[in-house]
């Protein structure tokens, strides 16, 4: 499970798990990932980890709490921990600079989910096709983050550096043009060859034209 962002590192449900509950946690992120949550049994789990099926019910109350508990911690990680940290270091001569802002944010959005890319696959299964998953999902996402983006954001327009729109929409914004990428180049089977760094640069540069404030 260690990746580079290591995402599940003292997560509650995840950081002590024994050797055969590792097994079981891998093998429903790769199944889930590889052929969807509603087609997967415990069964198969348990047969793909090489364990007993009671052997997940030890840990995990059923299949979805098993499913959440793979998911909770991306969803902690979707806005950055400290957006805070984000505005500072966008600051250039003391100016906030809305471009470095923006490439920052979503170079380091873009990188935590490429390198989890079997995880988002999953998220995004469940977060467009089950209703009851998707709101669970959004109720996992920590209050603390939303505050500080509302923060960051309203800032951002008091300084007259960002358009002039309801933050949520901001949000879904900044969120469906990173997603698209991502699901384009990570989740779509596709053997042509792209070149990363230009089209997460025209990305970049596409979102930052939308959100500037036209003078």
């Amino acid at each position: 499970m260690a990746n580079q962002f290591d995402i599940y590192h003292e997560a509650e449900k995840t950081e002590k798990l024994t050797p055969k509950q590792k097994l079981v946690f891998q093998s429903a992120i790769d199944l889930f990932s590889s052929q969807g949550y509603s087609n997967t049994s415990t069964k198969e789990i348990s047969e793909h980890a090489g364990v007993s099926e009671g052997s997940i019910f030890r840990k995990f109350k059923n299949k979805e709490e098993l499913l959440m508990s793979i998911l909770t911690p991306l969803t902690h990680k979707i806005l950055p921990l400290d957006l805070n940290r984000f505005s500072q270091t966008a600051s250039k001569n003391g100016k906030l600079n809305l471009s470095y802002f923006l490439t920052n944010l979503i170079n380091d959005r873009i990188k935590l989910f490429k390198y989890n890319h079997k995880i988002m696959k999953i998220f995004l299964n469940e977060f467009i096709y089950d209703q009851h998953i998707h709101d669970r999902l959004i109720e996992s996402i920590p209050k603390k983050s939303f505050k500080q983006f509302n923060e960051v954001l309203d800032d951002l327009k008091k300084k007259q550096l960002l358009i002039d729109w309801d933050n949520l929409e901001i949000f879904r914004f900044l969120a469906s043009n990173i997603l698209g990428y991502l699901i384009q180049h990570y989740f779509i089977e596709d053997d042509k060859k792209w070149d990363e760094s230009l089209e997460i640069e025209h990305t970049t540069n596409f979102i930052v034209r939308g959100l500037t404030p036209t003078k």
